[in-house]
């Protein structure tokens, strides 16, 4: 949602949008589980800070990097280091030169971030560059929203002018790379140099095998994962020739001679590609890279007052994922297992984990205990639905040994929390699960949080929503947490318990989160967001749209747009505005219709949302609310990546200027089938099943009525069956055990059902006696049981009538059946086949007794009760 806006000039041109507690970034060293000492410590004895911004920026940025083992030891006066941001002597002189290496309005331009992500110093260790600059990114961050009042400022400012077109696009298969550039693959080429110098590294069969695989011995694998490491449009930004320099990564000779080699061989591999050219009938705007020209729209709004860790999963690399809370010490989580860093901010977990140390660890135990509350955030992907007992997040010093556990089964979130009034469980049982019926679990992006207070225990969220679910334990206090445990993600600390989904960010507070907070943070969403601007200053004849600025040409007129990295394969645009950037003020007016979007040279083939658009676009001066074109977003697909490709839009009509936008013909929709043919019909899934004969019989799922014959409740027997039940809904899937499984349940929905004279009212006909002799031949079994059964099962007048009378004389004929046709009698407790069927006499049908003695009193119930779990545990009931 594009959050209330509005435009002022100070040197730059902001656009402010009120918050409430914005977070930022932060890093810790790789995971020691040995619990090494943090060393360098340093305490501040200089004279005091002599503003409030100086006192923000000593908290934020200066506390965290003064000590020796991280800046202080260079960058002090007497360091080796050129600038002294952190003056162990003097905060105030450190402030006055940390202004001159960090960017308030873009903290992650700031040199001090590019300067250790390309190398300089990572107290981490080599390898451990992205952990560092994102650490190094979070303090920036946080010391810049104390510096405007927590009021989340995004910098609109004029975009460079970019002509669309003249994108070179990668061909999608090596065999088509092939037929363009025969010697690609040759000695001092693209994939040979990537061959013969990086094969020791990216190579699927390297000693240590370091991701992407663009120097595997197998071609197909090795092109597959360079095309989106190059820049064929600017040889120059490609990945592999920025690695070698100015990066230094593992140059072969002198690294800036390697590099140029690198850039020649992008370049002559460009060279055989024909540039994309724009459409010459579309009216265009300007051209936008979303990494090059996005300006990052802050995620403004999140209440983290209370916020003691929080991982966001930003570095996109590395097998460290940084604490961006802050909040000293820092919890590093180091990466193991099967797992996946995701381009839009993310880690996509198969068999992995994401486990801290004990000692960072500790800082929940710290913080927490001195509250006796807290509560546990995630944005969370599952992959399915059929995952049971699987670890999202945890702190906890073994699988039966938790402080605190959340975790997925099937469409169930549980969660285990240890405390007083659960001191008789090591593992914080028992769990509080939300509801089956209400299936919140869900294979797709949601926001979970867990609270837990003194006084209400536990509680879940999910979307902003409280589920409901009621803490069976209730609250307590937190005096038996252990300290020794440590915070794991994705899987329980012994990699026994693997969740498999993608992990978009996690939070830790040591309070309980209010309703209204967890909504606040739901709404402002997950993940980077920019603000990408579209000139469209030469489109529109106004004198307000165009200016010069130090002698050079600027556009101050943009259609904008919310634009982030949906997933690995696609964009999110959302809620285009147009704004007037122009400081000397003027107002336009101009008409405006249908918005398209393009992407290298031509329109997106999909996800065109906004053609419909049809406006009149007035005022705009510098400072007023950016006019909103449209309240809808768009997915689009990606195609090399946020630092290659390149957008622009079309507009049908603007400013009086008319496109002719070719949108193909028209067809009408034509179905393709392939594969083989699925069945037309499904199983009703375990909670389906529940639900279904609950609705049949009218016993509510959590009757207290127990079966007179196994004495267990419908709840306690869904309890003991539900994994029996059929998990998904293919009907290949279906096996005898779901079938087993189905007759038990329906067996005690109809045991309850016929012990409820209520219930089983209005069911059968009110003619019906239940205390009747079985043997009356006044009973009408056809019609007086068996039929309001299956009419109730398969909905009146939907049966043929030819189909409906074979069922029911199915039914009657197991309740009348007076054949022998099934030998069995009751030995020793059990019912099996007869040993001697000369002896006994027992008709098939259920209203015979053996040797035709008199049935009890009980008889006709009970008849009831299994020509009810027949039809019940049918398929009449089971298919949908």
């Amino acid at each position: 949602m594009l959050r209330a806006i509005a435009v002022t000039s100070l040197n730059l041109f902001l656009l402010a949008a009120c918050s409430a507690g914005s977070g930022g970034g932060g890093s810790e060293r790789e995971v020691d589980t040995s619990n090494p000492s943090e060393g360098g410590e340093f305490v501040y004895s200089g004279p005091p800070p002599a503003s409030d911004e100086i006192q923000s920026f000593k908290i934020n940025f200066y506390d965290p990097l003064a000590a020796n083992n991280r800046c202080g030891e260079c960058h002090t006066p007497g360091g080796s280091g050129t600038t002294a941001f952190v003056d162990q002597g003097n905060v105030n002189e450190a402030w006055q030169a940390a202004r001159t290496v960090v960017n308030l309005n873009d903290p992650a331009a700031s040199a001090v971030v590019t300067r250790v992500a390309n190398g300089h110093n990572c107290w981490l260790g080599a390898g451990q560059e992205e952990a560092c600059a994102t650490t190094l990114t979070g303090y920036v961050e946080r010391w810049a929203a104390d510096s405007v009042q927590s009021a989340a400022v995004v910098q609109l400012s004029p975009r460079r002018r970019l002509a669309p077109g003249g994108a070179r696009v990668t061909p999608a298969t090596l065999d088509e790379a092939l037929v363009l550039m025969p010697n690609l693959q040759s000695g001092g080429e693209l994939m040979g140099l990537l061959g013969e110098f990086c094969a020791g590294c990216h190579a699927e069969d390297a000693p240590v095998p370091q991701v992407p695989f663009f120097a595997s011995s197998d071609a197909t694998l090795a092109y597959a994962a360079l095309r989106d490491k190059i820049n064929l449009s600017r040889p120059q930004d490609s990945r592999v020739v920025l690695r070698l320099f100015p990066e230094l990564h593992n140059c072969w000779s002198d690294c800036e001679a390697n590099a140029g080699a690198m850039q020649a061989a992008v370049q002559r591999f460009a060279d055989t590609i024909e540039p994309t050219e724009v459409d010459p009938a579309l009216v265009t705007s300007m051209a936008q890279v979303l990494e090059a020209d996005g300006i990052v729209a802050t995620s403004g709004g999140r209440y983290e007052t209370d916020l003691v860790a929080k991982w966001e999963f930003r570095e996109g690399s590395g097998a460290t994922v940084a604490d961006t809370s802050g909040v000293l010490p820092e919890i590093p989580l180091a990466l193991s297992g099967d797992y996946s860093w995701m381009a839009s901010w993310g880690i996509r977990f198969v068999n992995g984990k994401a486990q801290g140390g004990v000692t960072g660890s500790g800082k929940l135990f710290e913080q927490i205990g001195g509250t006796g509350e807290y509560s546990l955030e995630v944005w969370v992907a599952p992959a399915n639905v059929s995952q049971e007992e699987a670890w999202i997040a945890g702190y906890s010093g073994g699988e039966q040994n938790s402080n605190l556990v959340l975790r997925q089964s099937l469409y169930n979130y549980e969660v285990f929390a240890r405390s007083s009034v659960t001191e008789q469980s090591s593992a914080g049982e028992p769990a509080l699960v939300t509801d089956d019926d209400a299936e919140f679990a869900q294979a797709t992006l949601q926001h979970v949080v867990v609270s837990f207070d003194p006084v209400e225990g536990r509680r879940i969220y999910v979307n902003g929503q409280f589920t409901g679910d009621v803490d069976p334990a209730g609250g307590g206090l937190l005096n038996n947490w252990n300290e020794a445990f440590a915070f794991v993600l994705g899987n329980s600390t012994a990699g026994s318990n693997p969740w498999a989904g993608a992990l978009r960010m996690a939070a830790v507070y040591n309070r309980a989160l209010t309703p209204s907070q967890v909504l606040q943070n739901f709404e402002v969403g997950v993940g980077q967001k920019y603000f990408l601007l579209f000139s469209v200053s030469d489109l529109v004849s106004d004198g307000a749209c165009s200016g010069t600025r130090n002698g050079e040409a600027v556009d101050y007129c943009y259609v904008a747009f919310e634009v982030s990295q949906f997933d690995d394969t696609s964009y999110l645009f959302d809620e285009p505005f147009f704004a007037n950037l122009n400081p000397d003020g003027g107002d336009v007016d101009f008409d405006l219709r249908g918005i398209r979007v393009g992407v290298n040279g031509r329109l997106a083939a999909v996800g065109q949302a906004f053609v419909n658009v049809d406006t009149r676009v007035s005022g705009g001066n510098l400072g007023a609310q950016p006019q909103v074109l449209a309240n809808i977003g768009t997915i689009l697909p990606l195609e090399f990546g946020a630092e290659q490709d390149q957008f622009f839009l079309a507009f049908d009509s603007i400013a009086g200027t008319s496109g002719a936008a070719d949108d193909g013909e028209v067809q009408s929709f034509a179905p393709v089938f392939s594969g083989a043919p699925a069945p037309d019909v499904a199983m009703r899934t375990f909670d389906e099943v529940n639900a279904t004969l609950s609705a049949l019989t009218g016993v509510p799922t959590g009757s207290s009525v127990a079966s007179q014959v196994t004495g267990k409740t419908v709840a306690e027997t869904y309890a003991a069956v539900r994994r029996a039940l059929p998990g998904i809904a293919d009907f290949n899937a279906f096996m005898s055990s779901h079938q087993m499984a189905a007759t038990q349940l329906a067996a005690a929905y109809c045991d309850a059902l016929v012990q409820s004279p209520s219930l089983r009212s209005a069911v059968f006909p009110a003619g019906f006696n239940f205390n009747a002799p079985v043997a009356d031949p006044g009973i009408d079994w056809r019609n007086q049981v068996a039929a309001p059964l299956v009419d109730r099962a398969a909905n009146t007048g939907l049966l043929d009538a030819a189909d409906r009378a074979r069922i029911l004389d199915e039914v009657e004929l197991l309740i009348t059946d007076d054949r022998d046709l099934a030998p069995y009698v009751l030995l020793n407790g059990e019912w099996v086949s007869d040993p001697n069927p000369a002896a006994h006499n027992k008709r098939d049908g259920l209203i015979y007794c053996e040797n035709n003695a008199p049935c009890p009193a009980s008889r006709t119930a009970d008849v009831v009760k299994a020509a009810c779990t027949a039809v019940y545990g049918s398929a009449l009931a089971l298919i949908k």
